[in-house]
This record gives C-alpha cells, structure tokens and sequence, in this order.
C-alpha cells in the first residue's frame, strides 16, 4: 500500500505539498519531523503535518530523506500551530517555523551536492574540475555562483544544474557550538597540601604577587574565568606565572548560562495571606481535577500575585506535570526568572531572544526531553514543548507585547494560551493589576472565573497620587521637573531611598529642527521624523532603524542653526546630572540594553542600592520591584495619547497604574506624580484613585457603540507597495471587495496606515468589524473568499502589493 505525506512549507502560500514516500522510508515517517523534498528546483526542508494513504488526482515526487528520528513537534503541539494558522490566517509553514528554535526550523542556507547518480565517463574535463571542486569543500549555492561568476566555467556550471548533475539542498543555517570559557586547576601532581607545605618553607617569598596569588586560589581551585573579580590578586600576569610555574593549568569548560548564577531556596516560599489563599483554593481545586479551567487574576500592584502563581505552579510540578510562565517583556525576565529559581531551581527552562541560539535550542531540548517542566519567557514561549503541560500563567495579560505583528503568524499569545490549555485540560491563570477590556469581558461572559487580590502584601499601601497641571508650572520647573517633585526627589535623596522616573520617549531629543526654514530632518525610508540620540551624535529612526550622524547644517537651506527639540530619556539622564550632582542616575531603556545581559546588570545594580534614580521608558512601568522606591515621577503622561488607536486611553491608564505601583512596595510609604497638560483626561484621574473599575465601565460605554473590541474582532488588511498610486487603488478593489463578499459587516478604511510610508512602502489599511464569537473556521472561509474575489477582479493588475491579514489586530 502507498504512503503519502503532507508537508508543510515556511512559505505565505497557505497550502501544503503532498509526496510519496519510498517503501525503504515506510517505517520511519511520522508527523512533526523534518524532511528532505523536491521542491521546485532544490531539495527544501519542510515538516510532515499529515500520514496518509489517498491517492492525490495529481503525479507525486518521492520523499527523498527524513531529517529528525522522532517527530520535533508533537501532535498536540501540530494541532496547536494548525489552528493558530486558520485562525490568524498564515501558512501552517509560517507557523511551525515560529513554534521551533533557531537550529531546528526552516531557516536554511543552500548547499551543493554532486548527484548520486553522476557518471564521469559523458563530462567534460571542465565539468569534472567543477565537480572535484564542490566535492572537496562544503559550498553554498550564493559561493558557488561568486566563485565561477565572470570565468569560462560560468555556463558549465549553469548547465551541470539544470541537468541535475549537481544539486541544491537546503541545510539548517546554525551550527550550534558550545560556549566554552577557562576554568583553571591544579596541574599535574599539585593539590592543596603542596601548595600548604610550599607557602610555609624558605622558597616562597610573600611579598611576590605571584606568591600571594597562589594562596588565594589554593582555598578556590577549580575557578572558572568568569567568576575572578576585577580587582582578585589573580591577574593575567599571576595566572600566566602561576601556570609557568607548574602550579596550575587550565581546561575548556561550558559557559554557565544566566540561571546558573541565581540561588535555589525551595524552603522560601511564602505563606499565602487570606486574600491570596482564597485566590489559590479555587486554581488548587482545577488543578486537582486535571480539568481546563481559566482563571483572571486582578490583584492590584504589589498584592502578590506571583506568590500565587509559585503556590500553584508548586502543586502543577507536585503532581508530575509542567507549566509555562509567560511575561510580556525580556526586561521582565530577570526578575521573574530568579523569583521562580529559588523555588524551583534546575526544573526552569529560560527562553527568550536575548539568549543566544545555543542556549534556546538547548533549552527547548531540556523541555521536549522532560529533562525541565517549567519554561519561562515572552510571548514565543507559549509553543515551548512542555510534556504533560498543567497549566499556563500570563503575567500582565494586558500587556500589548503579547501581540505578534510581524512576521506572520500574527497570533495573540492570551488567546493561544488559552486553546493550548483546553486541549491539554490544563488551567490558564492571567494576572494583571489593569485587565484588558477584553480580559473583563470574557469574566463578564463565564469565558473566565475572576479572582480579586485588593490588599498589598504585609504593611504596604497604594501610594498618594498627585496630578501636576505643567500649564500651570511654566514658571517653576527644574527642567522637565514640576517644582514639587523636584522638591519631593530631593528628600527622598537626603532620606537615602530611591527614585523611578518614566518618560516614554528614548534618545536625547525627539527631532532637530533648523531655525531658520523650520525644517525637521525625516527618515528617508518612513514617513515620521529622526530623533536625536546626543552620546553616539546620531540622528535613528526607531520603526527602520534607519540611522546617520547628525547633520551640522540643515540639508534643506544649508543653515547651521540647528536646535534640539523636545526630549528624551538621554536628555532628563543628563538634566538629572545637573540637577542632582550627588546622585548615582541609570538609565533603562531600549538603547541602554541592547546589550546581552544588560538589563539584569541595570537592574540588580538599582536593586542593590548602587543607583539613586532610575529614568527609563515604559519598561520601567512593569512588574520591577524595589522596596525603597518611595518617588515614582512620570514627566509627560500625555505622550500615550499622541498615538492614533481607539487603545491610546487604555494604554495611558495602564501604564500610569502600572508605574504607580512601583511605588512604596516596602514598609515606606510612597507618592506619585503625574506630570499633564491634560489633567482631566479620564485615565489620568482613574489612575489616581487607582480605580480599574471605574476606568474600565467608562472605556467600555465609550467602546459598544462604536463596536470596537471586545465587542467586536477587528481583521484588518495591510497593504504594502514601493508604488504609491498602485498600493491606494488595491485598497479601494479591496474594500469593494470585503462590500460583496460581507455587506452586512461594518468597515473601516481604506486609508492610509498610522505611518503611511515605512522602509521605502506605501502602507495602506482596511478593517473588518466582526462578531467577537466567530471561530477559526469562519474567520477563515471569510478571508479566503474575500481574498479569491480580490484576486479575481484585479487579475494581477496590482503585482506590486502585498497584503497581510492581521486578526485581533490592536495598535
């Protein structure tokens, strides 16, 4: 009987490719593994989503190799990504390729092999020499094409591909090496007693650093490089002459990875207070009856909501099964990380994208093996393969970075949480101190059972708000410091405790602008201007990432009046200087912490006392815990609402809590100033009296009549092209399109997109409103067929134009 396998490509064609599989390949195929196949005019990697035997109406090529001995991905993980493309509308390709790590996936270079089947005796000597050629060394296809470019060997090589004398096979791009750094012992014959009985006899001279060096490491061999102190008598010099001398040697040994520093103390759970164990009882109870149960968490900041989740994953590892902690941001992590170690030590699996390749992918074995049953990281680590997965928690559910928008799969993390966690029975815990408006709804359906935290844990409380109107304190600043919290930061200072300030906006200035003719230096590749970042003198744009130096002279008039503008997070860095000359200041920003490792070396630095005042963007508003944190500042609330999205206020008022409850977390008390030209502004006022409810009943009335989610699910179609004219008339056919394939549904454009000109494309937008309740299968057929009509009354007149569809699409 024959064989046949579906596979699927990471390709946006949302189809799959079937092939025969050879008798010889019979016993080894099995779904989630990877495969050789002809593809085109290459061997592709791909991955078999389905074992069959249907004969296709169509002439198969065979299976030529199998890649992976056991499957990579499971069924239930198959299932998961299947879904995931239906209901997002991407390729189930595009989706497995986000659900494996780097090393494992399709990402691939492509390589040349001499046919199996080549017979020496019909080539030329000058196919021959090409062939010696490419069996003699590894050579990619880009290689081989530079090597033979502009040389007499140019066709032959051409033609011996298009014979298939030589082929194309793809291998995965990454080769995974172990990190390795010294670890320095005992030499040969040397151990503790010889150095003992050296140090005391007449040979050995104290007042040598090298003597004194060998002393030091006698109580600490074996050490590795990594754990010697810039200031250790053990130098470069004293190691150098200590290894001459005979006393030591070194061996390469792997790099321990950023878990392996954190300490492992079980015993220091904590004890739940009344409101946490209520909390804890009824997730207890789900989990004991192994049932899918989904839980919303609203505990305002600082109330402890991460003890529950430790109680509760502790019960989740207990009964033999895993569980994922899902944060929305890799500044986060640190602190989650360490919090989560003490208690479960070596059990914990890190996956984020700071880590290097060899890292995730090792990881993502520790899991797929049963090795670790915990997987810890943002968004991505919702597909981590966790064996006999128990439960899901998503910290700060409302959290915005949960979203992904590009590259397809566009899927929403909470919501594929949610159906991973109902296929597996396991329960979902979603905590936030702000609940999404659509995290509220589905409590306000059944969808989800809320449980309430309302008290800060031991003798905290909620700090004082005060609203600073700047209208009224242009005539008493202290830079972008209002009078009273200047005055407020100062005593904190003398008081010895701590300083948050949060400006949402990186770089030293938000623009340059010419004096003389008013111009604003822009992006050449979007439509938005270039913010000046003053320590590196450059002129960046944050969506491009576009960047040059800062011009001396306007490039539009030649004048050199050029002023900086606004400000950014560099720029109150530097004002703090000035204004607080005593004080240790750090900034936390994207830029800041581009660097591996950097935010939990910022982090632990404030943590420890070594830095007064933390200034940063938004990343400073969440989850950050430091108990002498008295004076949180936010210098300029209304920047939120300067973005174009029916979200902006949500966003406002989230991030205002959030930053708020980093405040008076310890036993001292804390105050917060909110610094606005819009002191009315609704959210500003919630966050104030810390009032969620009120925000939310307000935002929700301002949302139902105007359909926005979560009383609908927003699809919208973006449309990219270099051609400006081009890209706008596809926008129209598209609208018309989505008009007859749904009247009944409301739409919104087309119009340009937020930045309606990004790395040198025009970008416009169409959104459809649809019934909240809808499915994966009716989201999907509605797209397809809008998309069929699209197609078939453009006919290809716009080739030009790309158009991606983005579910659940929120800005």
């Amino acid at each position: 009987m024959s064989i046949f396998v579906d596979v699927a490509l990471p390709a946006a064609v949302r189809k799959q490719f079937t092939y025969h599989v050879p008798k010889e390949l019979m016993a080894s195929v099995q779904p989630g593994q990877r495969v050789w196949i002809p593809f085109r005019n290459y061997y592709a990697i791909g991955v078999i989503v389905g074992v069959h035997n249907q004969t296709p109406s169509f002439k198969t090529k065979p299976l030529r190799k199998i890649l992976d001995e056991d499957p990579l991905l499971s069924q239930e993980l198959l299932k998961l990504t299947q879904w995931i493309s239906r209901f997002y509308y991407s390729s189930w390709g595009e989706t497995i390729q986000a659900a494996l790590p780097a090393g494992l996936n399709f990402v691939s270079r492509k390589y040349l092999r001499v046919s199996e089947s080549v017979d020496d005796a019909g080539l030329s000597e000058d196919q021959k020499e090409i062939i010696e050629d490419l069996q003699q060394s590894e050579t990619t296809l880009n290689e081989a094409k530079k090597r033979y470019k502009g040389t007499g060997l140019n066709k032959v090589f051409s033609k011996l591909l298009k014979k298939k004398v030589i082929e194309i096979w793809e291998e995965p791009d990454l080769k995974v090496t172990v990190a390795t750094e010294r670890q320095w012992i005992w030499a040969e014959g040397r151990n503790e007693e010889s150095v003992q009985a050296f140090l005391e006899s007449d040979d050995a001279n104290s007042e040598l650093k090298w003597i004194e060096a060998l002393s030091y490491i006698a109580e600490r061999i074996p050490i590795r490089q990594s754990d010697i102190s810039e200031e250790s008598v053990l130098t470069s010099y004293t190691l150098k002459k200590l290894r001459d001398e005979g006393w030591i040697t070194y061996q390469d040994v792997e790099k321990k990875t950023e878990i392996d520093h954190l300490s492992h103390e079980p015993e220091s759970i904590k004890t739940l207070n009344e409101d946490q164990e209520k909390a804890f009882e009824k997730i207890s109870e789900s989990l004991t009856k192994e049932e899918f149960a989904n839980y919303l968490l609203f505990g305002i900041t600082g109330s402890g909501k991460t003890e529950v989740y430790i109680h509760a994953l502790k019960q989740v590892v207990e009964n033999g099964k895993g569980g994922i902690v899902l944060v929305p941001e890799i500044a986060l992590t640190p602190q989650t990380v360490s919090r989560f170690y003490r208690i479960f030590g070596d059990q914990i699996a890190v996956l984020h994208s700071r880590m290097t390749n060899r890292e995730r992918l090792q990881a993502w074995k520790d899991l797929n093996s049963g090795k670790k049953n915990i997987a810890i990281g943002p968004r991505s680590a919702v597909f981590a393969p966790v064996q006999n997965l128990g439960l899901i928690i998503l910290d700060e559910e409302h959290d915005s970075s949960y979203k992904q928008m590009d590259p397809a799969p566009r899927y929403h993390a909470r919501e594929t949480a949610i159906v991973r966690a109902r296929e597996n029975d396991a329960v979902v815990i979603m905590g936030s101190a702000t609940p999404s408006m659509q995290a509220l709804n589905m409590a306000a359906k059944g969808k989800c059972e809320m449980l309430e935290l309302k008290k800060r844990h031991a003798e905290a409380k909620l700090p004082e708000v005060e609203v600073l109107d700047l209208k009224q304190y242009k005539g008493a600043m202290r830079g972008e410091l209002a009078v009273p919290l200047f005055m407020e930061m100062e005593e904190a200072l003398e008081k010895g405790e701590q300083i948050i300030l949060l400006y949402n906006r990186r770089g030293y200035a938000s623009y340059l602008q010419c004096e003389d003719c008013g111009h604003i230096p822009q992006s050449p590749e979007c439509s938005v201007s270039l913010t000046y970042h003053k320590r590196k003198n450059l002129l960046m744009c944050h969506y491009s990432g576009y960047s040059r130096r800062a011009d001396t002279n306007c490039e539009h008039c030649g004048s050199p009046n050029l002023k900086v503008q606004g400000s950014g997070t560099q720029n109150i860095e530097e004002q703090l200087g000035d204004l607080f000359p005593e004080a240790s200041v750090i900034r936390f920003d994207r830029d800041s912490t581009s660097r591996k490792g950097a935010h939990e070396q910022i982090l632990n630095t404030f943590g420890e006392g070594e830095a007064d005042i933390l200034i940063g963007t938004q990343l400073v508003a969440k989850g950050l815990d430091f108990p002498n944190v008295t004076v949180v500042g936010v210098i300029d609330t209304d920047t939120e609402l300067a973005f174009p999205s029916f979200q902006a206020t949500e966003r406002m008022y989230q991030l205002l809590s959030q930053v708020s409850g980093r405040s008076g977390r310890g036993e001292k008390a804390g105050t917060v100033f909110l610094q606005s030209r819009q002191p009315e502004n609704p959210a500003i006022q919630f966050a104030k009296k810390h009032d969620h409810r009120g925000f939310a009943r307000q935002e929700m009335e301002f949302r139902k009549p105007l359909y926005y989610p979560p009383y609908s699910r927003l699809i919208q179609f973006e449309l990219k092209s270099t051609k400006e004219q081009e890209v706008s008339q596809a926008a129209h056919q598209l609208t018309s399109s989505i008009g007859r394939v749904v009247p009944e549904l409301a739409v919104l454009g087309p119009s340009p997109g937020a930045i309606p000109w990004m790395n040198k494309k025009y970008i416009w937008e169409v959104t459809l409103k649809i019934d909240p309740e809808k499915g994966a299968g009716y989201i999907e057929a509605v797209v397809e067929k809008i998309m069929g009509v699209y197609e078939a009354e453009t006919k290809g007149r716009f080739s030009s134009v790309r158009v991606n569809v983005n579910v659940d699409a929120i800005q």
